[in-house]
């Protein structure tokens, strides 16, 4: 098998491999951190007196709102196929009890607007972004990304005036997925925001994945970069291009020092999307 069918097999079994059932994370439920703060996803949540649907209405949390999670009960409730736990939580002054799906998992301010992140679980293997100013919904898109855990979210902010026509801002999401390959990889999904506030998902890659002896790691070259020399991995100098996103991928041999490959793939700005270019 050729180093870049390997590197193939590689994402293949990260992707889609955990699309079958029986997996090992099949009863996985993802969890908020006791002691963080998180923003709520949902508009207009019920903030109740105790865990379950039946309780009293506390008050009314708008979307964007910031709780503290204080604890996570026994309580498991399932909707559309998103199972997940409540928790106590503090708003302002006042305490209650909601259910987690109603809160972003992840979240981050670009400018003055927030971008709210939700994990839709196992099942759906779907992440949904929301984006707001204020408590007021913007735009909003999902996607299919696989099992995602909640170990390690990170975003990265882009320049977006390296493109033209350029988008309004240009950020990758970095989310943890589940794989048959001892625990899983990290991917990252590159997201762009129109002028009119339009969220577009794009292209995701992967920084890296081992099934030993078989290893690959990528890198993004983007259209104002350069990626240096590396003569012990035997990678030459790859310089940006024009209105292109590069993606360089290093296939190698944990067991054959010797044994490296590279790859090399375009993404090129049509001015809405980034469109794929295999390079042969």
């Amino acid at each position: 098998m050729s180093g870049y069918k390997t590197f193939r097999y590689l994402l293949l079994v990260i992707f889609v491999f955990p699309l079958f059932p029986q997996s090992h994370w099949d009863d996985y439920i993802h969890e908020k951190t006791i002691g963080s703060t998180y923003r709520i996803f949902g508009d207009n949540v019920n903030l109740r007196e105790s865990d379950n649907l039946k309780s009293k209405v506390k008050k009314k949390l708008s979307m964007g709102a910031v709780v503290t999670i204080l604890a996570k009960t026994n309580q498991i409730m399932e909707q559309d196929s998103v199972k997940e736990y409540w928790y106590k939580v503090k708003s302002e002054k006042d305490t209650g009890f909601i259910w987690g799906g109603l809160i972003a998992d992840y979240s981050f301010p670009l400018e003055q607007n927030t971008i709210l992140c939700r994990n839709l679980g196992v099942k759906r293997r779907t992440l949904e972004l929301k984006l707001i100013q204020g408590d007021k919904l913007l735009s909003q898109s999902k996607w299919e990304a696989g099992a995602v855990s909640n170990e390690s979210w990170n975003h990265k902010i882009y320049p977006a005036s390296q493109f033209s026509p350029s988008p309004k801002f240009l950020f990758g999401l970095s989310y943890f997925v589940f794989s048959e390959i001892e625990n899983g990889s990290t991917s990252e999904q590159l997201i762009s925001i129109t002028s009119d506030s339009k969220l577009v998902s794009h292209f995701s890659w992967n920084h890296g994945s081992c099934d030993p002896p078989s290893c690959g790691e990528s890198w993004l070259v983007f259209p104002g970069e350069t990626l240096p020399e590396d003569k012990k991995t035997k990678r030459k100098v790859t310089k940006g291009k024009t209105n292109t996103i590069q993606e360089l991928t290093h296939i190698f041999d944990i067991d054959n020092s010797k044994t490296h490959e590279y790859y090399n793939s375009e993404y090129i700005w049509n001015g809405t999307k980034f469109q794929r270019k295999e390079n042969p």
